[in-house]
């Protein structure tokens, strides 16, 4: 046999294996569709711990969606031509940061989910967002608003809030619009990530505009007695008192602030009134308080009122914003797979970066670090019982009461 008829015959030979594999190839890709039955997603959250009154309602909000997408038969992926069920893996980080990150990488290699939700907190998002980087998981970050994590360049974090540092310009604001009639301010903010970025934001802002800041004092985190603070506050008897905390910490400064006689014109929590234990548990001692407003029921958007609702009826308690972000962030999870039309993470998290996605707080649209450039700030009084928009003046349902307490 010559060469010539060898190589012809072996070039046909070496066709028709290629046809073969690339046949067994798309069986296989076919199968792999036929088989796949559901979306598998995962997260470790703060169910116990010093974190779980804010986390448990995030995995409140993460189930509402899931219950939700589930009745509609699924979410499309156009790719594999069909609806798929989504079922949640969920661990307890127990409120600890390396625990939460051996816990994604565990769901990553060992549980091989399909794609995973945040956990709670900057603290642990900052371990945990390092992890779900180098593995290329596109991961919504529904309470990690701390300016640093959006700073390492990571392409793959995408946050359902706003900045920290953001959440200090309604506040700030607002006092400079009563300036003449706010001369002195006293801050009392918590040793965590998050609320430190608030403060050296809010400091930022007063710093020469007016306002005298009389008074600057970190407390420990997890924090329960502020009768010393309280007590050096009044002898300084500011115009203003501003907490930076998480709950449920503003509940005890809130009562001991009246123990010690403390009555300013304005009391402002970071966080508090929304949740239903700071309302049921401080009762009229609650009203007038002012608060940082993340997310509201009264903000104009098409699906904001049917959130509420839904969440009140499942677990018998109005939504905080912790579950409101845990829900815009699986909301825009599942718009994405539906714009891409894949489960493929890389092609999800352009999406992500390219697309805009409707929320129960609006439109969001997100630049190359994963920050929401359409975000709107604003925030809240309790008026006759109910969190009340009060600032600005453009997304307001009532003023401002003020002085706060009558004084």
């Amino acid at each position: 046999m010559s060469e010539e008829r060898s190589g012809t015959r072996l070039g046909i030979v070496r066709a028709c294996l290629a046809v073969v594999l690339l046949a067994a190839v798309a069986a296989g890709g076919s199968a792999a569709a036929a088989d796949k039955k559901e979306i598998v997603i995962g997260y470790a959250i703060s169910q116990t711990g010093r974190f779980s009154t804010e986390a448990i309602d995030s995995q409140r909000g993460y189930e509402l969606w899931r219950d939700e997408v589930n009745a509609a038969g699924g979410i499309f992926v156009k790719d594999l031509g069909k609806k798929l069920p989504v079922r949640f893996i969920a661990y307890d980080d127990k409120s600890d940061a390396s625990t939460s990150a051996k816990l994604y990488e565990r769901l990553i290699t060992v549980d091989n989910v399909d794609l995973l939700l945040g956990p709670w907190g900057s603290g642990i998002n900052f371990a945990v967002t390092a992890i779900t980087e180098k593995h290329g998981y596109p991961l919504l970050l529904t309470s990690a608003s701390s300016d640093g994590i959006y700073a390492r360049g990571f392409k793959h974090i995408f946050l359902a809030g706003e900045l920290a540092s953001h959440d200090a310009i309604p506040v700030s604001d607002y006092l400079l619009s009563v300036k003449d009639r706010v001369k002195t301010i006293a801050v009392i903010y918590e040793n965590f990530i998050f609320t430190e970025t608030v403060f050296n934001a809010f400091m930022k802002r007063m710093e020469g505009n007016g306002p005298q800041v009389v008074m600057a004092e970190k407390y420990p985190l997890g924090g329960q007695s502020f009768l010393g603070l309280l007590a050096k506050a009044k002898s300084l008897n500011p115009d203003a008192v501003i907490v930076l905390n998480l709950m449920p910490a503003s509940i005890y400064v809130t009562r001991q602030m009246r123990e010690v006689g403390l009555v300013p014109k304005f009391y402002f929590v970071l966080i508090g009134p929304m949740f239903k234990e700071f309302l049921e548990g401080l009762g009229d001692l609650a009203e007038g308080v002012t608060e940082h407003g993340y997310w509201h029921p009264a903000l104009p958007f098409p699906t904001t009122k049917a959130f509420q609702v839904n969440f009140e009826k499942k677990f018998n308690r109005p939504p905080s914003t912790d579950a409101a972000h845990a829900y815009i962030g699986t909301v825009v999870i599942q718009q994405a797979i539906e714009k891409a039309g894949t489960l493929d993470r890389a092609k999800l998290s352009e999406a992500m970066h390219r697309e805009e996605f409707q929320t129960i707080a609006g439109l969001y649209k997100y630049d190359e670090a994963g920050r929401n450039v359409l975000e709107r700030q604003f925030f809240v009084q309790v008026l006759n019982g109910r969190r009340t928009i009060v600032w600005p003046k453009d997304l307001a349902e009532a003023p401002a009461r003020f002085p706060v307490f009558g004084k």
